[in-house]
């Protein structure tokens, strides 16, 4: 009884794992002409492109001419007329328009106490926009803010 014991918990085991697959299985996949894309019309509006640039955004926070705190942003851009290609060809540009943005916003305050009040992201982001319009020439660009966060010291 001993030997047969442990070969029994291991058949059960099996035949309940087995049993749970196949309850917990996932719904079978539509059919395969559901699956098969088809060329958009030649005149429908493409998507917009999102881009997320690699490398965040470090920004002093200065108080009584010390650093007294970081914001960190990782940002993104939206537009609806520039590709992928000619967004991150422009990066260097881009975020050197951007960091200037970020900059001034901080020294106006614009990081200080709640910095993620609806007043102050507006700012920020009409700052961001605008320098994506210039460096892009690309009216429909917007900023994506993909997360902020201020960071003591």
């Amino acid at each position: 009884m001993g030997k047969l014991l442990p070969i029994l918990v291991v058949v059960l085991s099996l035949g309940g794992g087995a049993a749970a697959g196949h309850f917990l299985r996932p719904a079978p996949a539509a059919s395969e002409e559901a699956e098969v894309p088809h060329d958009p019309a030649p005149n429908a509006p493409t998507q917009d492109v999102v881009v997320t640039f690699r490398d965040g955004f470090v920004v002093p926070v200065l108080r009584d001419g010390r650093v007294w705190s970081h914001a960190i942003l990782s940002l993104g851009v939206e537009s609806g007329r520039s590709t992928e290609e000619k967004i991150y060809l422009r990066e260097p540009v881009i975020r050197d328009g951007l960091n200037e943005a970020l900059f001034l916003h901080a020294s106006l305050g614009g990081f200080d106490g709640d910095f993620t009040d609806p007043l102050s992201m507006n700012r920020l982001r009409a700052r961001l926009d605008d320098v994506l319009a210039r460096t892009l020439g690309d009216d429909s660009a917007r900023i994506l803010i993909v997360s902020m966060a201020r960071q003591a010291g």
